[in-house]
Parts: C-alpha cells; sequence; structure tokens
C-alpha cells in the first residue's frame, strides 16, 4: 500500500522521471526473471539454430539485434509473438500512413518492423526506458531503417500538437493508455487508426473509456489475449520440453486489445 502511495506522488509531482525510473526498473526486473528462467539459453540456442531473422508471422525477415537477446524473444524470432494480432496486421498493412506512432516500443519490434514495411512513412517510437530507446536505435540500424524517430515520453498534449491526420497509432504503455487518449481533445485522432492493449488490469475502466472516446468515429473490435498461440513453422525439436515452451509461450498477463479503423 505504501509502494503505491509513493508511486501515485512521483508521478503527480515529475511525471517524466517518475516514467522513466518506474519504466526501467520493470524492464530490469523482467530481464532478471527471464535470464533466470534459462529464456536467455534458449534465445543463444534458436539464433544458433535459426539466424537473427523473423523466420514467420507479419514481421518476417525482421532482424534482431544484439540487444534483444536480453528478453524472451522466442516467440519473436518464432513469428509467435502476440498472436492474437495477426488479423488486425492484415487490416493495418492496407492502409496508408504519413506518420506512425509507437507508444511503448520496447526494443523497437513493432516500430521497426512497421518501418520497413511502410519505408516512406514517418515512425515515431515512444519509450520512457532508456534502455528501449538505445535497443530501438540499435533495431533500427540492424535493418537499416532510416525513418525512425526515438523519443521519450508521450503525453496528450504531444498527440493534440503533432498526431498528424491519418496516422496509425500503435500503444502498449501498462495502464497509460487513459491519460494518454481520454484526458484531453486530440484533434486528428478522429481520422488514426489504433491498436491499443487497453490494460484494465492496470487501470480498470480503460477500455469503457476509450470505447466511449472513439464510438462516434470509430469501428472498434476488442481482440483477447491467446493462451495457446499457433504452432512454429520451423522444428523446433532440438529443444527440451520445458525449453520449447520457453521458445514458443509468452509470458504475459492475459490482456485485451482493441483495433480501431476511422467510419468511412
Amino acid at each position: 500500500m505504501l509502494k503505491t502511495v509513493l508511486k501515485k506522488l512521483a508521478y503527480a509531482s515529475s511525471p517524466r522521471r517518475a516514467a522513466e525510473f518506474f519504466s526501467a526498473r520493470a524492464r530490469a526486473h523482467s530481464q532478471r526473471f527471464a535470464e533466470e528462467i534459462g529464456c536467455v539459453r534458449v534465445n543463444e540456442a534458436l539464433i544458433a539454430r535459426f539466424g537473427s531473422e523473423v523466420v514467420a508471422g507479419p514481421f518476417q525477415g525482421l532482424t534482431l539485434s544484439p540487444m534483444t537477446r536480453a528478453e524472451q524473444i522466442g516467440p519473436v524470432l518464432l513469428g509467435l509473438y502476440e498472436a492474437e494480432l495477426f488479423e488486425a496486421w492484415e487490416t493495418v498493412f492496407r492502409g496508408r500512413y504519413a506518420q506512425i506512432i509507437d507508444v511503448g516500443s520496447k526494443f523497437g519490434y513493432y516500430a521497426v518492423g512497421l518501418a520497413r514495411r511502410f519505408p516512406a512513412s514517418r515512425v515515431v517510437a515512444f519509450d520512457t526506458d532508456p534502455w528501449a530507446r538505445r535497443a530501438t536505435r540499435e533495431m533500427a540500424g540492424a535493418n537499416a531503417v532510416a525513418n525512425v524517430e526515438i523519443l521519450s515520453y508521450c503525453d496528450a498534449n504531444w498527440l493534440a500538437d503533432k498526431l498528424e491526420p491519418r496516422a496509425l497509432i500503435v500503444s502498449d504503455c501498462e495502464g497509460y493508455e487513459n491519460a494518454l487518449f481520454c484526458s484531453r481533445p486530440i484533434p486528428n485522432l478522429a481520422t488514426a487508426t489504433l491498436v491499443v492493449e487497453t490494460h484494465d488490469c492496470f487501470a480498470p475502466g480503460t477500455t469503457a473509456r476509450l470505447s466511449d472516446r472513439l464510438a462516434a468515429t470509430h469501428d472498434l473490435a476488442l481482440i483477447a489475449t491467446e493462451t495457446q498461440g499457433p504452432e512454429p513453422e520451423v522444428d523446433v525439436s532440438f529443444l527440451s520440453d520445458r525449453e520449447r515452451g520457453l521458445a514458443t509461450r509468452e509470458l504475459r498477463q492475459e490482456q485485451e486489445w482493441m483495433l480501431a479503423t476511422p467510419k468511412g
């Protein structure tokens, strides 16, 4: 309880510094856990067998740079990552976007993947964690994309001032979605396509508030996390049963995504 109060006070007094501190701490804890349970060893085994390029899925061919190996990248490398979004990506890929915003870019999988997919678009990748920004920069270099700008902190004011018409927004920012999208008017939000993980587990009611905000201007689809994803397209039988689990099943909570496409 005291930690929760202190965290709220930190965000109230200095939201940017608090976001950087808590996101970096959470990422460091996640990486320690990934190493402790064997994900890093599995990463190296998979890369030794298949190389560093994503072997399947909507971002097939994307090169995973060295810094990504501190994370659980098995599902990413095998093309299984967040498989519940595969149909949503098919919808997204049919669009055209002058500007693409990725809020919570982590190591840049979506930001750099979308930069490759839409080389004429300007991609802005936000993450408050300095490690994530360095990793995204490394990913952009490994994939030879020059259309990615990497920034730290995105808020509703930035979107209100800088969001362009008919943009694409991808957002996975751990419960910040309500403040980001619903706290003030954002003129060009009505024309944007959004792929948002809504994180009701962290900020109850976010899905409902975001739905209310977008219902008049967007067609909305809610997408639940898949507890059992697809089988990999490559043979991973060289791994033990436990290792195959770490290679193919993501370590994450059940969540819900929203795909919002402009009406008309």
